[in-house]
């Protein structure tokens, strides 16, 4: 028994000198440093933290292309554009490197046709919008999220940018919409009469669809105010019923062989009286002694195929005559239809200076007309109303006139037209 108890306590005072004796365990054995992910997707414009475990000193985080994808001292990884780039971990002079890819961004639609008074949503698809711009706001307006809705017809462009700041472009076409199209009235202006020249009133039309809301009536002609020397106060036209003295003109033509001609004919080119009518004269005839005629020298006698020739007639003018058409042979001279002389038509005033054909004045003048169109009021400017001027003498037969300033028309605070905010 005794034995056995020596025997124990050896074992004991062993087992405590082995247990303090140095050694080392896999409990004890530092970890290695390893990346959270070694590959990654980012959208541009979001972001994505990596981190380096067992990593208890500094860390240097780098971007190979930081036009890609760039990332701050704390790891966190910023997408900026389209591409593949490595974004390393330097630790205890080693790295670690992530795979970081940024899918291609795109917009839902480039193109999109919209009715007036709609609207659609215009999505950034792999990127994140940080701004939607419209070149026309008078046609489609786009919301900070990117709805888009129409207005006017006509062509637009959305810009959309996103947070790398790359531009994508959408072109939207504002179309009518014949369900549920509400008028968006336009004012047209119109313009007085004058002694010389009709108005015209005021109307209105759809700036949309164009089509006619209040249709524009002709204003009658305003009566001359003659002063006392018989001109009219307003336009400097003379009362055609002033005194004055014929300028006499006189016209004839004699007859030939083959030809009529015409008595003397006498008018006043100021006022275009005739005074004195004219008288058709018919063709003479040949007077042929023997074989040739003695006023035309006409041959007879001499067998030819007639080879008829038609001449045009000629309207007359107010201080021209005219005839009627003719048709001769060429040949003999012989003639089958004779012309007939028309007397000149005289100036026809109808109560004004000028000549409703010729555009003649009271002293014969032609007038040079140059029209002055209509300019259109906007927002921003006045218009002004038509004018027309003779180029030659100077003469206005009527005044421009300026026209108001439309109202604006303010949308979400802005001017549709000119994009003035509603507080300047």
């Amino acid at each position: 028994m005794k034995k056995y108890r020596v025997l124990l306590g050896f074992v004991l005072v062993l087992v405590m000198a082995v247990g303090m004796l140095p050694f080392s365990t896999d409990a004890h054995a530092a970890k290695t440093p390893k990346l959270n992910a070694t590959k990654a997707t980012v959208k541009i414009g979001d972001t994505y933290m990596l981190s380096l475990n067992n990593a208890k000193g500094t860390v240097t985080w780098v971007s190979k292309d930081s036009k890609i994808a760039k990332v701050e001292d704390n790891g966190l990884v910023t997408a900026l554009s389209t591409g593949k780039v490595k974004v390393y971990a330097k630790y205890s002079g080693k790295k670690y490197a992530c795979t970081i890819t940024v899918p291609k961004a795109k917009l839902s639609t480039t193109e999109y046709e919209l009715k007036d008074g709609q609207s659609f949503k215009l999505k950034l698809k792999n990127a994140k919008a940080v701004s939607y711009t419209s070149s026309d706001k008078a046609v489609a307006t786009v919301s900070k999220k990117g709805t888009v809705k129409g207005y006017h017809l006509g062509d637009t462009v959305i810009t959309v940018k996103d947070a790398g700041g790359n531009i994508y472009k959408c072109e939207v076409t504002v179309v009518f919409n014949e369900e549920g199209h509400v008028h968006t009235p336009v004012l047209d202006i119109g313009y007085p009469s004058t002694c010389t020249e009709p108005g015209l009133s005021n109307g209105s039309h759809c700036g949309v669809c164009g089509a006619v809301i209040t249709a524009r009536e002709p204003l009658p002609l305003k009566e001359h105010t003659y002063d006392e020397n018989y001109t009219c106060k307003i336009c400097g036209a003379i009362d055609p019923n002033k005194p004055h003295e014929h300028t006499l003109v006189s016209d004839k033509k004699d007859a030939t062989c083959t030809e009529a001609g015409y008595t003397e004919t006498v008018y006043c080119s100021t006022c275009g009286e005739v005074l004195m009518k004219s008288k058709e004269i018919k063709a003479l005839g040949h007077d042929f002694h023997g074989n040739v005629c003695v006023r035309c020298n006409a041959i007879c006698g001499v067998t030819i195929e007639h080879e008829w020739v038609t001449e045009k007639g000629k309207a007359p003018t107010c201080v021209e005559s005219g005839y009627t058409e003719a048709v001769y042979c060429k040949n003999c001279g012989f003639v089958k239809k004779i012309s007939e002389t028309i007397p000149p038509l005289g100036h026809e005033y109808d109560g004004g200076a000028t000549c409703i054909r010729c555009t003649a004045d009271l002293n014969g003048h032609v007038h040079t007309w140059v029209e002055e169109k209509q300019i259109a009021p906007t927002c921003q400017e006045p218009g002004m109303t038509a004018g027309r001027y003779c180029s030659t003498c100077g003469y206005r037969e009527y005044e421009r006139q300026f026209i108001k300033r439309v109202p604006h028309e303010y949308v979400n605070g802005k001017c549709r037209w000119c994009g003035k905010k509603e507080d300047e």
